[in-house]
């Protein structure tokens, strides 16, 4: 048979029903705290991934605009300087003409 003695011994050594119920409580609470810090980080980081995804979207834009009208005059110049070699070309034969009949 147990006396009082012994109950008295058991508590010190075993954790009663209350005391578990104060520990479960208090990790529930550390947890929810942990976790809503590192929701709290996670969505600063997502907002700031957002913010930096646009605005490489928007140079990646302007440099893709900026490409396309170099090469638009890139084509108008190439055009115009094979038009501008033809008259130097004839150009030169007709100076050398000249410096032969003089």
């Amino acid at each position: 048979m147990l006396t009082d003695l012994d109950i008295v011994k058991l508590k010190k050594v075993f954790v009663t029903k209350q005391e578990l119920k104060e520990t479960e409580n208090r990790l529930i609470k550390y947890i929810d705290y942990k976790t809503d810090r590192l929701e709290s980080a996670i969505l600063a980081l997502s907002k700031e991934f957002s913010e930096f995804k646009e605005q490489t979207n928007k140079t990646l834009d302007w440099l893709v605009g900026a490409f396309k009208k170099f090469d638009e005059e890139h084509t108008i110049l190439s055009a115009r300087y094979s038009t501008i070699n033809k008259a130097i070309d004839n150009h030169e034969n007709r100076i050398t003409s000249l410096e032969k009949s003089n």
